[in-house]
């Protein structure tokens, strides 16, 4: 309510939420006062606070970032996943490590209380902060909003923040204003229906007999769950959830007294964290504690005209996550942005007497903005509760000991930094440069798709293959011996023959046909190898590529494209990270190849004098081929693992997927397939038009049989082995063809390009099979895939 001033905003709670707004404002020379009930900004309350990437960007845009950096922080060394009798499920060592190197920023662990003195720290404007504050009244006055606290004192200003928790008085009087003034405005049993599910004992001790400094542990049990994390100055910060009894709501949801929590620790003493120390321990050695519910919840709306609500007054989350802080900042993030959108509309002028339409608007954008993704991550928070927590013992105990055990720890570093890399920033701010792996979505070329409709295309692509896949095992039928009398070849090798032709051409067209195909089945050995050494992949059915590989040669590659198409669509990371071979793994792929694959090929189709017997042994090698490839590619990669590890160390090691030396070599190994491939492809291609211009240009360009046509008639062949062929054939092409669309549609769904690049890529996936033929446009995607991934990485 400024006619004469700029806007002025009253932010009520000085505690994480408004101390980093009022930093924003300050960096946009917008006025504000923060009103604080406490006598301290820093009150020697709640526990230890984790800061991720998403909040660390934008400290780091605030200038806060450095100060809490050169704090001396504990580092953290290891991060152990155990089950509730304090057993290793998994280890991830360096965790913070690699959330550096990933998306810029560690995991940064400190008291509450000095976060709080660093925020107040950085402001220039410290006598806005006042203290002894506690707000009694609210009242909506032309143009403006005014507060009265419990002293007396009266407090005018455009629009008044609520960053003051989840038992707000802002959020109290805000719906209080609208049952009078706007009826129906907020639902009459919202705060009825906020649910508490646990209870949470969470603190700070220090010089925990037998803890180990720089440990994390992440332990599991019924019914309850521990997060237990080393410090600063041999600090020990700690998280009990309890599942409540039954589920409690609104005003049933209890408060707990020191009683209730001597209680607590009593039933929860034994409990272990580690082999060595248990609850009870931690908490006989504790400097501050707390019992406390957890709420968890996302309002339906924030605002009511000139009045908003951030933090844990409009979204509230399980602590598990450690995104509640985080978060919060997040908001703040949006408020600014939207606040500088609305000067920009006003052709960059003040923001003085914003109408209450304009609050309105700007209010509106920031919740619209933050509403789902606060969702999400209370969403997966309580996920995650639940199944840490044993509430279905079934799947939790899958889980921890088949499904844990078994992903690395690429998966469980994805699973912790997605809800990061969709977070806020400031957008008018500069974020410092800091190199890192994962970019967040507001650095990619382009906006991600909705999900619902990437889970659409998804899913029906899915159902596409699976149709495919269906429609194929039920056309194959024969035995494998009826292919006896084509010298020993697989089906596969049969899968991409010619269709019908004149009389007189078929056998000659027919070992053309061969000759085309055989070079084409290099894309499909190659990158169901290099899909299956991915790091993003391990732990998955594609981290087996001899299953497909196998598959080609027992089923057709009419089964294992589908299969493979349909997979990837399921499973596949495309994480900038999870994108990453091991290099002595690509290194292995060539000769791997040659050996086992090329030469064996090569020899089978060797001329042969009346004095030299058929080469028989080639044939019979070549049979196995997909599996000795395979076979070579394991043997070569470990033989350079051993080889190189006296020069390595394990941390090192894990460390490579950041440095992308892979992708030269990779790169090498495409080039190599398409130069092989699509050479084959344009001689025979042209051949045959020289040859045979009888021959109809479907069948010569792709080599593939006719699936229109009603009949085959070649020598050696039945009708019913021709059919299976056919069906082979094309179900092979459209695993192929649809896998490669698809794999572009995905790239442009994550936002990794452009829509003119996905439809540029898509043309080329078409042109690719008259061209060159498949196999080659599928080595050539592969490739521009490659990189186009490696190099959203900073």
């Amino acid at each position: 309510m400024s006619s004469k001033n700029d806007l002025k905003i009253i932010i009520v709670g000085g505690g994480i939420t408004g101390l980093t707004l009022a930093n924003m404002l300050e960096k946009f020379t917008i006025d504000y006062i923060i009103l604080e009930a406490h006598s301290e900004i820093a009150p020697p309350f709640g526990a230890g606070i984790g800061l991720f990437p998403n909040g660390l960007r934008i400290l780091d845009q605030l200038g806060c970032y450095e100060p809490i950096l050169n704090l001396s922080l504990q580092d953290q060394k290891v991060a152990y996943s155990r089950n509730k009798h304090a057993k290793i499920i998994s280890t991830l060592p360096f965790m913070s490590k690699h959330l550096e190197r990933r998306h810029g920023y560690g995991l940064l662990i400190l008291d509450r209380q000095t976060l709080l003195q660093i925020l107040y720290d950085c402001l220039q404007h410290k006598d806005r902060v006042l203290l002894n504050k506690k707000v009694a009244g609210m009242d909506l006055v032309d143009g403006g909003v005014t507060v009265t606290t419990t002293d007396g004192a009266v407090f005018t200003g455009d629009l008044v923040v609520g960053a003051d928790g989840i038992h707000s008085v802002v959020r109290s009087l805000m719906t209080s204003l609208a049952g009078e003034l706007q009826p129906g405005y907020f639902s009459a049993d919202e705060e009825d229906n906020v649910p508490c599910y646990y209870r949470c004992s969470f603190g700070i001790a220090q010089h925990v007999p037998g803890w180990i400094a720089g440990e994390q542990n992440f332990v599991a049990g019924d019914g309850r769950s521990q997060l237990v994390v080393s410090g600063p100055e041999d600090r020990v910060y700690w998280l009990l959830c309890e599942k409540l009894p039954e589920v409690k709501y609104g005003k049933d949801i209890p408060r707990f007294t020191k009683e209730d929590e001597a209680e607590f620790l009593q039933r929860n003493f034994d409990l272990p964290i580690t082999t060595e120390v248990t609850f009870g321990q931690v908490f006989s050695k504790k400097l501050l504690s707390t019992l406390t519910p957890l709420h968890e919840i996302v309002y339906k709306k924030w605002f009511f005209r000139r009045i908003v609500t951030f933090g844990d007054s409009a979204h509230k989350t399980n602590p598990i996550g450690g995104q509640g802080a985080n978060g919060a900042m997040e908001s703040c993030a949006e408020f600014v942005n939207a606040l500088l959108q609305k000067r920009d509309q006003r052709n960059g002028s003040s923001l003085r007497n914003l109408t209450n339409r304009d609050i309105e608007d700007i209010l509106s954008n920031t919740q619209s903005a933050r509403h789902d993704r606060a969702e999400m991550i209370v969403h997966q928070a309580h996920q995650s509760q639940a199944m840490s927590a044993h509430e279905n013992p079934l799947i939790s105990t899958i889980v921890e000991e088949f499904i844990q055990p078994m992903v690395g720890n690429e998966f469980v570093l994805g699973f912790i930094g997605r809800p990061m890399t969709g977070a806020s920033k400031v957008q008018k701010l500069p974020v410092p440069c800091r190199s890192r792996a994962v970019p967040f979505t507001d650095e990619l070329p382009s906006k991600p798709t909705n999900s619902k409709t990437a889970s659409l295309v998804r899913y029906t692509f899915v159902g596409s293959m699976g149709l495919v896949l269906y429609a194929t095992t039920k056309a194959w039928r024969l035995p494998f011996s009826s292919c006896s009398n084509w010298g020993g070849s697989s089906p596969v090798l049969m899968s991409w023959l010619g269709g019908p032709v004149a009389s007189g051409t078929v056998n000659n067209l027919t070992s053309l046909h061969l000759l085309d195909l055989l070079p084409q089945l290099i894309s499909p050995l190659l990158i169901y190898s290099i899909e299956g050494y991915r790091i993003g992949n391990q732990g998955t059915l594609l981290s087996l590529p001899s299953l497909l590989t196998v598959g080609m040669q027992v089923q057709g590659l009419g089964c294992a494209a589908p299969l493979h198409a349909l997979l990837s669509a399921l499973i596949t990371n495309l994480d900038t990270t999870a994108r990453a071979v091991p290099k002595q793994v690509a290194m292995s792929l060539i000769p791997a190849l040659t050996l086992g694959y090329i030469l064996p090929t090569i020899m089978t189709f060797a001329p042969s004098t009346p004095s030299t017997k058929p080469p028989q042994h080639w044939i019979a090698l070549r049979q196995f081929a997909p599996v000795l490839f395979s076979a070579l590619t394991r043997l070569f990669s470990a033989a350079l693992r051993k080889w190189w590890t006296p020069r390595t160390n394990k941390a090192h090691e894990d460390f490579e997927r950041y440095e992308k030396h892979d992708v030269a070599v990779l790169q090498s190994v495409y080039t190599c397939a398409f130069t092989v491939q699509a050479t084959a492809h344009l001689a025979i291609l042209a051949y045959t038009w020289s040859s045979y211009p009888t021959v109809s240009g479907f069948n010569a360009l792709f080599a593939l049989p006719n699936p229109f046509h009603a009949q085959w008639s070649i020598s050696g062949i039945s009708k019913q082995v021709a059919g299976a062929f056919r069906y082979d054939a094309v179900a092979a092409w459209m695993g192929v063809v649809g896998g490669n669309l698809y794999s572009v549609w995905d790239l442009r769904c994550l936002g990794y390009i452009t829509t003119r690049s996905a439809v540029t890529a898509a043309l080329g996936v078409v042109a690719g099979q008259f061209l060159v033929g498949p196999g080659a446009t599928w080595a050539a995607l592969w490739s521009w895939r490659e990189n186009t991934i490696a190099n959203l990485a900073g």
